[in-house]
């Protein structure tokens, strides 16, 4: 799939995917945080994707996936305060760029509104806005001011309705109404630290959201009631990256830490399912790969002398997630960034330094 471009005072590492390259697959095996080791996992992966050259300009900070007029498209936002769609069917670019944002969009978030495809990004201009993707246009009024950059945006249907989750610098995590644009009830969380991301799910028919707050526990939200109803502790620091998925019939959340863990929950229970130790996730996605559900990771190598801190140093990790031991694959690719999603086809998008990429399950 074809990648957006950066501007030339990026690394030339990033320069060579310009000229197209393929992301090799590893083999499959064990992530136990060290570079290219493995250990013969019986579920394997081979992801294969070519970057090729494509007009545009700016990093891709996030990036979600949608249906317009009948074709697979990524909506990405980047750097340069705009959100672009791409055909993920021949990665070229579908219409102009939607413009408005007055900084970088942080979040993107896709669902559905009166048959529409409508897209939901957050910006660190403060605003989260409503774009109707088929028109290219923003519908609506934009949401109310945060005081902060607004980091980012997941969607879900409450009582029949489209409805968004914003998390921001500001110390909250809001609930809104996709068609009104205005806030729903009170603040979900009022922290006393940034709220970093935010997922949402189903439980028993009902919808709820993860937020990862910089300082205190992940919080499980109830969004009908509007109120927290469990907390997710046992990480030791920070938890940059929430996901969410199915496993074995139970809505379940993956998280990624400072701590150098990502660990699985049971969203009925608020228990830990499991810890699996990997390098420090920056990223994580979640959903099903040929039926079976799966967690992505981005991630730092760990070297003996320690992590090395520069644009070519970043690996995926492919973790199969209905086996209660550590088994994926790690894809060698550098300059993975933080935005990835993996499609409802079981595509993985996933954004690096050089732009945009798709990966397929082959």
């Amino acid at each position: 799939m074809s990648h957006i471009e950066q501007s030339d005072d990026y690394p030339a590492e990033a320069a060579l995917a310009r000229e197209g390259m393929v992301f090799p697959a590893g083999p499959g095996g064990t992530p136990t945080g060290q570079a290219g080791e493995s250990s013969g996992a019986s579920w394997q992966t081979d992801w294969d994707s070519k970057i090729e050259h494509v007009s545009g300009n700016g990093w891709v900070n996030a990036v979600a996936s949608t249906v317009l007029d009948g074709r697979a498209v990524a909506v990405v936002g980047t750097e340069d305060a705009t959100v672009r769609m791409l055909d993920m069917a021949t990665g070229l670019p579908v219409g102009e760029p939607l413009t408005g944002h007055e900084d970088s969009v942080m979040g993107v978030a896709t669902t559905d509104l009166d048959g529409r495809p409508v897209a939901v990004t957050t910006s660190r201009d403060g605003t989260a806005r409503v774009w109707d993707l088929g028109a290219r246009e923003q519908i609506g009024q934009m949401l109310e001011l945060y005081r902060g950059p607004v980091n980012a945006a997941a969607a879900t249907v409450l009582n029949g309705r489209p409805v968004a989750v914003t998390a921001g610098d500001d110390g909250t995590a809001r609930l809104w109404d996709v068609a009104t644009c205005e806030q729903i009830g009170d603040h979900l969380v009022l922290a006393d630290s940034e709220v970093w991301a935010v997922a949402t799910a189903m439980l028993g028919g009902r919808p709820i959201a993860v937020t990862s707050e910089a300082e205190g526990p992940l919080q499980v939200i109830d969004l009908a009631a509007g109120r927290p109803i469990g907390e997710l502790t046992g990480h030791d620091g920070q938890v940059q990256a929430v996901a969410t998925t199915v496993l074995d019939g139970r809505p379940i959340a993956v998280t990624g830490g400072a701590d150098h863990t990502m660990r699985l929950w049971d969203l009925a229970t608020c228990e830990q399912i499991e810890s699996r130790p990997t390098t420090e996730p920056f990223a994580i996605s979640a959903g099903l790969v040929d039926g079976r559900p799966v967690a992505v990771t981005s991630a730092q190598y760990v070297l003996a002398d320690g992590p090395r801190y520069d644009n070519t140093d970043h690996v995926l990790r492919v973790w199969d997630l209905t086996g209660r031991e550590p088994a994926g694959q790690v894809v060698d690719g550098p300059w993975f960034s933080e935005a990835q999603a993996l499609t409802p086809r079981g595509r993985l998008l996933v954004s690096s330094y050089a732009g945009l990429a798709a990966l397929t399950h082959r």
